[in-house]
């Protein structure tokens, strides 16, 4: 039996299982497959030793990464002498976006929800600023000007688990109003940033979600299921591996059972906010395809080795400061002196795969369609269906997985196997739509995240690395600089990172 037939038949074949091998044999597909990854970076450090050498001006501020943290860390720093350098192609990191034929889709964080007014004022007034955001006095929130890109209430997510349909993850019942009450003495006392949490309620960073809920409720394996999916999706870890502190706020962040939250979701994801972020900074001052190979302390500050990819050259960039907003693993290579403040982050690697899709698909879409299947890495599905969409006439089902730590290594044989991955997501998509879309499909892009976003683990939260940063003007930005990996946090880790060395 060849490999692929196994593969239709059995559900031991998850996604972590096809990762492990590059032999699986597929009769191959009727569309193209992209695969975005920057998997062979190793590669590229080591072809770089032969690369010419060439000394660049010298510069005030160095920002190394060009995600939510750095451009937000850059949008603070308007007007001064910095230099971004970010490896990926384009702006944006794990909120990145992609177009094909003019139709723009997320390959990353694809969503925000509006703002309470007790959340933190740096970020709400850059935010502002940026004309992304504005006042509801009637709700005291912030919610989002681009009105056309807020998600219809009833058509937000629906459930789907052993081929039926339910509105919500957690099942109802005497169990899930009894969670409720438990977490509703938390209300409004979750702020972002995650800092600006009292004191009295840091000790539930100290136990797990579930040692937390367990110890007060007697949780069943379908309860914690659907507890394990809320956290897998948001914290890229189970209840049995999220802090306490991480699982209350996440429930309890927004009054979401008083108010309608309105959520934002454009058909580019957060990379709405990348372009916002971006928009009023100078060209020049963001370099793409630049990726930082090592940062060196000297008497004068900052000696930097950047690998520009499209002209094969590496250029030596001095600077007075730096700001650190790339991913912290790779501190263990370009700043080794600095990694041993991260090497206890623990990340959890993500898989992505967009179907640009002919729009003929019979079933009306809801925005995001929570799937508990048997590979528990499966995440479900968003549905550009529900997204003000600027071409009609197609449709982006943007697939995820959240997989373990442990799968990371196995990433490098994800273009071996993309049809076999394309293959068994597509299975979960016919079981949704109860009926094959096979024919419907134009082009599947796969986007690898190996660093995805950092488990809050407990302990993670409230241990920035800035108040014993090594030397004073470098800082450290990002979410996984002990923060929840969220779009606000991202935005205010690079303002502080950035406010810490002034202007």
């Amino acid at each position: 039996m060849k490999r692929r037939k196994f593969l239709r038949l059995s559900s031991l074949a998850t996604l972590p299982v096809i990762l492990q091998s590059c032999d699986w044999s597929s009769d191959g597909t009727e569309f193209p497959i992209t695969v975005h990854t920057d998997i062979h970076t190793g590669h590229l450090i080591f072809k770089s030793q032969s690369f010419p050498k060439e000394k660049s001006p010298r510069v005030n501020t160095l920002i190394v990464g060009g995600g939510i943290a750095g451009l937000s860390a850059a949008n603070y720093l308007k007007g001064d002498d910095f230099l971004l350098c970010e490896l990926s192609d384009s702006l944006g990191g794990t909120s990145s976006s992609v177009s094909y034929n003019g139709i723009s889709f997320a390959q990353g964080a694809h969503y925000d929800l509006a703002y309470p007014s007790y959340y933190g004022d740096d970020v709400l007034g850059m935010m502002d600023d940026l004309g992304i955001i504005e006042f509801q006095e009637w709700k005291k929130s912030w919610s989002f000007k681009d009105k056309k890109y807020i998600i219809p209430h009833a058509r937000k997510n629906r459930c789907f688990e052993n081929g039926k349909f339910r509105s919500d993850v957690l099942v109802d019942g005497e169990l899930k109003e009894r969670f409720q009450y438990l977490l509703g003495s938390y209300k409004g006392q979750m702020p972002m940033p995650t800092p600006l949490i009292k004191e009295e309620h840091r000790s539930l960073n100290s136990v797990t979600f579930y040692d937390f809920l367990n110890s007060k409720l007697e949780l069943t394996p379908e309860f914690k299921r659907g507890l394990d999916y809320h956290m897998l999706d948001d914290w890229g870890g189970t209840s049995e591996q999220v802090s306490a502190l991480s699982g209350i706020h996440y429930f309890t962040c927004r009054p979401y059972d008083a108010q309608v939250v309105d959520l934002f979701s454009p058909p580019d994801g957060n990379g709405y906010f990348i372009k916002k972020l971006s928009s009023g900074l100078p060209d020049e001052q963001l370099k793409t395809r630049h990726l930082v190979k090592s940062v060196e302390k000297t008497t004068k500050g900052f000696s930097t080795e950047i690998i520009d990819v499209e002209n094969q050259i590496v250029k030596e960039v001095d600077s007075d400061r730096v700001i650190y907003a790339g991913q912290k693993h790779a501190l263990k290579y370009i700043m080794p002196e600095q990694y041993d403040f991260f090497k206890s982050n623990t990340y959890a690697p993500w898989l992505v795969v967009n179907f640009i899709v002919k729009n003929e698909i019979p079933k009306k879409g809801y925005w995001q369609n929570e799937m508990l299947m048997e590979d528990q890495t499966f995440m479900g599905f968003v549905d550009s269906d529900m997204q003000n969409a600027e071409h009609p006439n197609h449709r982006v089902l943007t697939a995820y997985y959240c997989l373990s730590p442990e799968s990371r290594n196995d990433l490098k044989n994800v273009e071996a196997n993309r049809e076999v991955i394309v293959e068994k997501t597509l299975g979960y998509l016919n079981q949704y739509f109860e009926s094959s879309i096979e024919s419907l499909i134009e082009q599947v892009f796969i986007k690898v995240i190996g660093h995805a976003m950092p488990i809050p683990k407990p302990g993670y939260l409230f241990n920035d690395k800035n108040n014993g940063r090594l030397f004073e003007n470098m800082t450290f930005a990002g979410v996984d600089n002990a923060r929840l990996p969220l779009l606000f946090e991202a935005i205010d880790s690079g303002i502080q990172a950035a406010k810490l060395l002034g202007k």
